[in-house]
C-alpha cells in the first residue's frame, strides 16, 4: 500500500529570545531509520525552520511535520478562550490572529510582547509566587495525556520555571501561522482542519513516544539508547547519528519514527468522539 506521506519530521522546538539553540529537526522516509537534518547555518532558528518546510512543501513534497508545542488554547465551556476577555475570538485561527497582533511584529516569531497585552496578561504566570488569581486552566488533550499515560504536559499559562511551555507555543503559533498562510492550498493543521491537503502540521509531545517505546519518560542522550527505542517503534537504527545527543537531538528523532509508527498503525488522526468538538477548538496532541 503506498504511503500517504513522503516524510515524517519531528521538531523540538524553542520559545527563546535572541541567539538560542533548542531547535532540532530529524525525518523518516521510506523504512529508513531516522536521520537529524543540519540546519543550513550554524543552528536552526524558527524563522529558518518556516522557511525550509516551506521550500519543501513548495516542491510538493508530502510531508508530516510534527512540533514539540501547544497549537491553542484551553476552551472554557460557558467562557471561551482567556476567560470571557475574547467573546468574539471563537476558533483556533482567530486566536492565532489575536496572538500575532499581540506580539507587535517581535522578530523571529517571538511573542515577549504578548504577554504584557491586556488580553492576555490576567492569563499568565510569568514571575515570583503563584498569584491566588492565576488559573492552572489546560486543554483537553493534556488532561487525557496525563490519564492515559502518567505523563503531565504544562499548562501554556505557566512562563516560569524549568519545565514552562507557554513561550515556546506562542512563537510556534506564529510560526506555524506564517508556513499556513504560505501555502493555504497544501498545508492542513491538524486538528484545526482535516488531514487532507499534501502538508500536514500536528502537535507532537516527544515524552509520548519515549514512554510508548522505552517505558520510561527520561531524555534519550546516546545513540545506543536510541536504538533500542527505535527498535519498539518499528524503525530501524538512525542513521549518521553521533554517539552523544543532546535532549533536543533524543526528541526529534524518536518523533519522526513515532510519527511514522503511528501513521502506519493507523492511529494518527483520530479524536475521541466526546472530545472532538472542544480538540477542534484547542488543538490535540498526536496519538493521545
Amino acid at each position: 500500500m503506498a504511503e500517504r506521506f513522503d516524510a515524517w519530521i519531528g521538531i523540538d522546538w524553542s520559545g527563546a529570545k535572541g541567539r538560542y539553540s533548542g531547535i532540532a529537526l530529524a525525518e523518516c522516509t521510506g523504512e529508513s531509520g531516522p536521520r537529524l537534518i543540519a540546519p543550513e547555518g550554524s543552528r536552526w532558528t524558527r524563522s529558518t525552520v518556516a522557511d525550509y518546510l516551506g521550500r519543501r512543501i513548495a516542491r510538493g513534497e508530502r510531508l508530516l511535520a510534527g512540533f514539540d508545542f501547544a497549537f491553542g488554547f484551553p476552551w472554557i465551556e460557558g467562557e471561551g478562550y482567556l476567560a470571557q476577555r475574547v467573546p468574539h475570538i471563537t476558533d483556533a485561527f482567530a486566536l492565532w490572529e489575536l496572538i500575532e497582533q499581540a506580539s507587535a511584529d517581535a522578530p523571529d516569531f517571538h511573542a515577549g510582547p504578548l504577554v504584557t497585552h491586556p488580553d492576555f496578561a490576567p492569563s499568565y504566570w510569568v514571575s515570583g509566587k503563584q498569584k491566588p488569581e492565576w488559573r492552572n486552566d489546560k486543554r483537553r488533550t493534556e488532561t487525557a495525556c496525563g490519564e492515559a499515560t502518567s505523563t503531565y504536559p504544562e499548562t501554556v499559562f505557566k512562563l516560569i520555571g524549568a519545565k514552562q511551555v507557554g513561550k515556546a507555543a506562542l512563537a510556534g503559533i506564529r510560526t506555524l501561522r506564517a508556513i499556513r498562510l504560505a501555502a493555504p492550498a497544501q498545508v492542513a493543521v491538524w486538528p484545526f482542519e482535516d488531514a487532507d491537503k499534501p502538508a500536514v502540521l500536528a502537535e507532537i509531545y516527544p515524552t509520548l513516544f519515549r514512554r510508548q517505546a522505552l517505558g520510561s519518560t527520561a531524555k534519550i542522550k546516546d545513540r545506543a539508547t536510541l536504538n533500542t527505542a527505535l527498535a519498539a517503534l518499528d524503525s530501524g537504527p538512525a542513521q549518521a547519528t553521533p554517539e552523544r545527543l543532546t535532549d533536543h537531538e533524543g526528541d526529534a528523532l524518536i518523533s519522526a519514527a513515532g510519527l511514522r509508527w503511528l501513521d502506519r498503525a493507523g492511529k494518527l488522526f483520530a479524536l475521541p468522539e466526546e472530545a472532538e468538538a472542544q480538540a477542534r477548538r484547542e488543538g490535540w496532541i498526536v496519538g493521545v
